[in-house]
């Protein structure tokens, strides 16, 4: 039996544990890391990136130099996400000292790398033609070109080019220089977490203590007579010294006059090309400072031996902790960005309060209408019957009758709930710091996890909304299977066969044999089975009984007018909707597919809602105009008209390859992008088309509802 100190640890650390599949968690500010003078640090490396190609590629499958102890993962880095993502973090050759200026350090155990062959040559000749970048991380921090303290730059891209061409010649960025930015404190947190750890050993020694006085009771009542004072003594001013840590700890630390600790809080390089011969002795240059004209670069030739060096330079900086991200996660844009977000939350609410309010007074006046018929027989002030003005009321025995392939339609909106949840709760968590850029692969994983887990709630949603319309729970298996099967399976199917088309340029972008088998495996042990138990939930709720009654024979539907044509309301749906969106939309594609961090998840949070908000009155003022217009076919169509929006997602999709990408050159990288985008568009189709079936349904229901009349 665990102590009270293990289970509320494990109790705090349980939900964190389940978003990553218990691998490494990280938020922000909430495991600081001290170092005192000369404390070694060891830098990391990432895979190499490409905004050109989208293809990442491992660091060590290039002609770089490797650490004397060999390669290893660092496994608390590696979660699903990354994995998906192709990020592969190793340790390097690089090696800092606290607060020790260091030059002229050699990254390769041996002195230089090298000869270079035909094959390595021409791999870095095409890397460097499409822009390949290195990524390096310390202490969790992404290495960067920029000046982390200058206010002006409005966004930083992480890593630095792998090298350059000038004049038809390729040369490698062989020397780097380091500038590590530092932010003194006294030891505080190293402190707190030693005291924490030593009261969870005193904790623990006090309860094996006990289980053994109880196994031993002549010992108990030497205790309690005070024979084991001293160790009685012992743990208690251990615990009361535990206790006291966190408030005095850095106090008596500063007083004792012990040595400062310092944290790191920014990470920036310069590289530069410098051809230096083997075995030489290493000149003192600083890149960017000097002026390094008479410098000769390190070519990139077959047979060259290239010298990696590196210089380590330390500054003191004002930037604490918690703010050490601050500088990455600055986005494009400044003022204007937020200007736009607001001017688009403001023409949301406007738009949604017209909508709202058209809807309600003319569907009260039509209601006041329709009742002063059935108790008076007429119209008020006499005129023509309202049925011939209002539509609606004449469809009554045939607005609820089931419609064709009923059975894909719940299917549909049952998948649609199932991805609105996930990324709710995903972009809430997110809103709150828990699934920073700082925790790499944790939103992807968060994603994965959320939707794996909230499968029941589509096979709850699909198997009801099918007997809603069917009036019967018969074959209920089917639409759960059905529901289990269907969008993950297209989602499979589309890195199924990404994956085989990236497969053979060797790129960490294709997804290792062991994820694809363990997504598999996670869709058929975990998801299957809570689709089929959700399934089995709705069964057993009773039927929501419609407020009139459907006519054994179908009325026949009029040609609708210019206003009420179905092409006409699914494509103006879809407007209001993405022009909601398009702004925040432009950010995060950009960040995405152009490499700058995006942490404005509190704006995607507000826009995304403010966008359902839209989707649905816009969908119901379009199922209104559909069924005045005496069509009663509205289930199929209330879908579509909702999941409009991602026509036009999919069309701005195509516009930002074509004006933004247009770097983004040859089949395998274009192909990429479509497919990616084609998962985000599908996903949009569903969630949308879910919203838009489920406002209409609700609006149906009620103004039938309120008409009273069989």
């Amino acid at each position: 039996m665990r102590d009270r100190s293990e289970r509320r640890l494990l109790g705090a650390l349980f939900p964190l544990a389940l978003l990553a599949f218990a691998s490494a968690y990280y938020v922000p500010g909430t495991y600081p890391a001290e170092f005192k003078v000369g404390e070694p640090l060891q830098v990391h490396v990432s895979t190499l990136t490409s905004f050109d190609t989208e293809l990442p590629y491992e660091y060590y499958t290039m002609p770089f130099c490797k650490p004397a102890e060999g390669v290893h993962r660092i496994a608390n880095a590696a979660n699903p996400g990354t994995i998906l993502e192709g990020i592969r973090i190793e340790n390097s050759p690089y090696n800092f000292s606290m607060k020790v200026k260091q030059t002229g350090l050699k990254a390769c155990p041996k002195g230089s790398y090298g000869p270079l062959t035909g094959h390595e040559v021409k791999t870095l000749q095409r890397l460097i033609d499409q822009h390949y970048r290195v990524n390096l991380i310390l202490d969790n921090l992404p290495v960067t070109v920029y000046d982390l303290l200058d206010e002006k730059n409005e966004f930083l891209r992480p890593g630095f080019e792998l090298g350059f061409k000038r004049d038809g010649k390729y040369y490698i960025h062989n020397h780097l220089v380091f500038n590590v930015l530092v932010y003194m404190t006294h030891g505080e947190y190293t402190a707190a977490r030693d005291s924490y750890a030593k009261s969870l050993t005193v904790d623990s020694l006090d309860t094996r203590h006990h289980r053994h006085l109880l196994r031993n009771p002549h010992q108990n009542s030497r205790a309690l007579l005070g024979g084991d004072s001293e160790a009685a003594s012992a743990a208690a001013t251990a615990t009361a010294s535990a206790e006291g840590a966190d408030g005095t700890a850095a106090a008596s630390t500063a007083e004792a006059g012990n040595p400062p600790y310092y944290m790191v809080v920014g990470f920036e390089v310069s590289p530069c090309s410098i051809a230096r011969k083997a075995g030489a002795e290493i000149e003192d240059i600083v890149c960017g400072v000097d002026d390094n004209s008479h410098i000769t670069p390190q070519e990139i030739k077959e047979g060259a031996n290239i010298v990696y060096t590196y210089d380590v330079y330390w500054q003191d900086s004002k930037i604490k902790w918690a703010s050490r991200w601050d500088a990455y996660l600055r986005m494009p844009g400044g003022k204007v960005h937020w200007f736009s977000i607001v001017n688009s939350l403001l023409v949301v609410l406007v738009m949604a309060t017209i909508v709202a309010m058209i809807l309600i007074r003319t569907v009260r006046r039509d209601l006041s209408k329709y009742e002063a018929l059935m108790v008076d027989g007429s119209a008020p002030g006499g005129g023509a019957d309202p049925r011939d003005e209002a539509g609606w009321k004449l469809v009554a025995g045939d607005v609820f009758r089931s419609p064709a392939r009923s059975f894909m339609l719940a299917v549909q909106v049952g998948t649609g709930v199932q991805i609105l949840a996930a990324s709710l709760v995903t972009l809430v968590l997110a809103t709150l710091g828990f699934l920073s850029p700082a925790a790499r692969g944790a939103l992807l994983t968060a994603g994965i996890v959320f939707f794996v887990l909230l499968a029941g709630l589509a096979g709850f949603t699909a198997v009801y909304v099918w007997g809603l319309m069917e009036r019967s729970f018969n074959n209920w298996q089917g639409v759960a299977a059905r529901v289990a099967v269907y969008y993950p399976g297209l989602n499979l199917l589309i890195f199924t066969i990404l994956n085989l088309a990236i497969h053979h340029t060797g790129s960490t972008g294709a997804i290792p044999l062991g994820m694809y088998f363990s997504l598999v495996g996670t869709w058929f042990l975990v998801a299957t089975p809570l689709t089929f138990i959700g399934g089995m939930l709705a069964v057993r709720v009773p039927l929501l009984d419609w407020p009139v009654k459907t006519n054994q024979i179908p009325r026949h539907i009029p040609p609708a007018p210019l206003a009420a044509s179905p092409l006409l309301l699914f494509l103006a749906a879809g407007v209001l909707p993405f022009g909601t969106m398009f702004i925040e939309l432009y950010f995060a594609m950009t960040s995405l597919w152009l490499g700058y961090f995006y942490y404005l998840f509190g704006f995607v949070l507000l826009i995304g809602a403010l966008t359902c908000v839209i989707n649905a009155e816009i969908a119901v003022l379009c199922t209104y105009v559909q069924l005045c217009a005496e069509d009663y076919s509205w289930w199929w169509r209330s879908f579509y008209r909702g999941a409009s929006v991602s026509l036009y997602i999919g069309v701005y999709a195509v516009g930002f390859l074509a004006s933004s990408l247009s770097t983004l050159t040859g089949f395998i990288p274009v192909f990429i992008y479509l497919c990616y985008m084609s998962l985000f568009v599908m996903a949009f189709y569903y969630a949308m088309g879910t919203l838009g079936f489920g406002a209409s349904l609700w609006f149906v229901y009620s103004i039938f509802k309120a008409v009273k009349a069989d």
